[in-house]
């Protein structure tokens, strides 16, 4: 009964794939290895630095814009917080390689928890096979009542 309950907890759309703790020395940044989703979904992104004087955000970028990031080149942001001690980024994510960063803005180094959560959608599409099911069971659906109408139409036509 508990495995079945864990089994269900872990298939819930809001999973949280990221829980860690970050020491980001001043004016310095980090980011999380891996890209936050392997599928579009919408992005919760959470996190609190240990001391309220803290210049800290969060930012969101793709791989070629976190290379640049890296080699001190120009890079865009896909979303980004502004400077503080604590906050809040909600964003859906359509590229699968999205990274997450932290960014510290203060003269001190600072400890800094980041939660990330996914809302993936349950169903996006159907298939190309349940198309083409729904698609001709609506037409035959269609035709046979067009068809009996047609029939009746005609036998009171008729008369």
């Amino acid at each position: 009964m508990i495995a079945a309950l864990l089994f269900l907890l872990a298939a819930l759309p809001g999973a949280q794939p990221i829980d860690e703790n970050f020491e980001i020395p001043a004016r310095d940044w980090r980011y999380v290895p891996s890209p936050l989703t392997e599928q579009p979904a919408m992005v919760d992104c959470l996190f609190q630095a240990d001391r309220q004087d803290a210049q800290v955000r969060l930012v969101l970028l793709s791989e070629a814009d976190l290379s640049l990031w890296r080699a001190g080149r120009d890079y865009e942001e896909i979303a980004a917080t502004s400077p503080g001690p604590h906050g809040m980024l909600r964003t859906p994510v359509h590229d699968t390689d999205t990274f997450v960063a932290i960014e510290n803005r203060g003269p001190r180094a600072v400890r800094v928890r980041l939660r990330v959560f996914l809302e993936q959608p349950r169903v996006r599409y159907l298939s190309r096979g349940r198309q083409l099911a729904v698609i001709l069971i609506s037409f035959s659906v269609f035709f046979a009542i067009v068809s009996l109408s047609a029939r009746k139409l005609m036998r009171s036509i008729k008369r």
